[in-house]
């Protein structure tokens, strides 16, 4: 299968069983990039399930015509000829896709994190692309994120979905780190700025002020006055 076909077939849009019929049959049976004649009853046959005495899915004539339309819609046939306005039975399609490589590889198998997991040669890369200039990590760091995830064994992901995770864990905890205290550069010697704990300019007006208008200052004034 190529990237392209799995983008493809990857869509939400595409039914379950328009995907099968693509991958196991259309494609399985396929000459080269062209699909053998469509023959409905075969078809048929192989998508349907049977259980016990009776078919638990089967597909109807025009059940299979809807499949094949999804198909074209996905881009993953095309028609060579102009087929048939109700049906594509005896139809032959192309498959555009299977030579189609794309420009990005297949993702790779899913797995549950390990003790010897570590990123790739790839990390420094992602991580600047997510922000983080500095891709170092030291041991601590790694075996902290490594001992999280193996408490989660029920979580699967890809190499590259996990060392983005381990960069989204580098990057919270640097962000978090407190930032130095401002300082004002003195020649080559750094003097912490300075902060006034006193009270503000205004604080200090109100309370002169309040001092003006109260009875003491007023009594103080009026002896002198006397």
């Amino acid at each position: 299968m190529t990237p392209a076909e799995y983008q493809a077939l990857t869509s939400p849009r595409l039914s379950h069983p328009a995907r099968s019929l693509y991958q196991f049959y259309l494609r399985h049976s396929a000459r080269g990039d062209h699909t053998q004649a469509l023959d409905y009853p075969s078809l048929g046959k192989a998508l349907a399930v049977q259980g016990e005495g009776e078919f638990r899915y089967r597909v109807t004539p025009v059940e299979l015509t809807a499949l094949v339309d999804e198909l074209l819609e996905a881009g993953l046939l095309s028609p060579q000829a102009k087929p048939n306005p109700q049906h594509y039975h005896g139809a032959v399609f192309l498959l555009p896709l299977k030579r189609l490589q794309g420009l990005a590889p297949l993702p790779s198998r899913q797995f549950a994190m390990h003790p010897e997991w570590r990123p790739d040669d790839q990390f420094d890369g992602l991580a600047r692309l997510c922000g983080l200039l500095d891709s170092h990590f030291d041991d601590t760091e790694l075996g902290e994120f490594i001992a999280y995830w193996l408490g989660r064994p029920e979580v699967f992901e890809n190499q590259h979905q996990w060392m983005l995770k381990f960069v989204r864990k580098l990057k919270n905890q640097r962000s978090v780190r407190r930032v130095p205290a401002p300082q004002d550069s003195n020649g080559y010697q750094q003097i912490p700025a300075k902060v006034d704990s006193g009270p503000s300019k205004r604080a200090r007006e109100m309370m002169e002020e309040a001092r003006r208008l109260s009875p003491h200052a007023q009594g103080d004034r009026n002896e002198k006055d006397t």
